[in-house]
């Protein structure tokens, strides 16, 4: 939908839309306080009006959540905020299974097996676990405390190495031998 052609009505919805009330959102449009509350409801009964007010909701909702992503702090937070809904499933897991020694850690869970599912069964549960370990990592990431390990550039094979030292010695005993043989002393 495009800007409405009223000025006033246009300020109105825009007002409206960053969720200052109708009978302030009115008097700011410019139209008189008298009888604002009753003339501002009438305005939001519009079809046309209610439309453009929902279309500006709607890009002002897109623009923050936008604006927010951007932010590393928002992403931290969502991050910080899942973690604490995984580390409150293994505490209402514990809470829930303290009876039983290995249920108490809220690291494993129940389950049943058999024909009619009559043998308990606990297991642990890795894909918690993984994921709790994937939201630190994350978190790292985006404080900028994670490092990938990387191979060494220019590195070389154990049997590189150990063909130059043998090379190394080989090339003393073979001068300590020439010095020697010509009567020199060896240092």
């Amino acid at each position: 939908m495009a800007v409405l052609s009223n000025s006033k009505h246009e300020q109105f919805a825009q007002l409206v839309a960053k969720g200052v009330s109708g009978t302030k959102a009115y008097t700011s449009a410019g139209y008189s306080a008298n009888g604002a509350k009753q003339s501002a409801a009438r305005m939001l009964t519009n079809a046309d009006l209610c439309a453009r007010i929902r279309e500006l909701q709607k890009t002002i909702s897109e623009g923050t959540i936008d604006v927010e992503i951007r932010k590393r702090s928002a992403r931290v937070q969502v991050l910080q905020n899942l973690l604490n809904r995984l580390r409150n499933v293994i505490t209402a897991r514990a809470l829930e299974h303290s009876d039983h020694l290995a249920g108490a850690t809220g690291l494993l869970v129940k389950d049943y097996r058999g024909k009619n599912a009559e043998q308990e069964i606990w297991k642990f549960d890795a894909a918690l676990v993984a994921q709790i370990q994937d939201v630190l990592k994350q978190a790292a990431i985006e404080e900028g405390q994670w490092t990938e390990k990387r191979g060494l550039s220019g590195s070389v094979g154990i049997d590189v190495i150990r063909a130059r030292l043998n090379a190394g010695r080989d090339r003393v005993a073979a001068a300590k031998k020439a010095s020697l043989a010509k009567g020199e002393p060896w240092p």
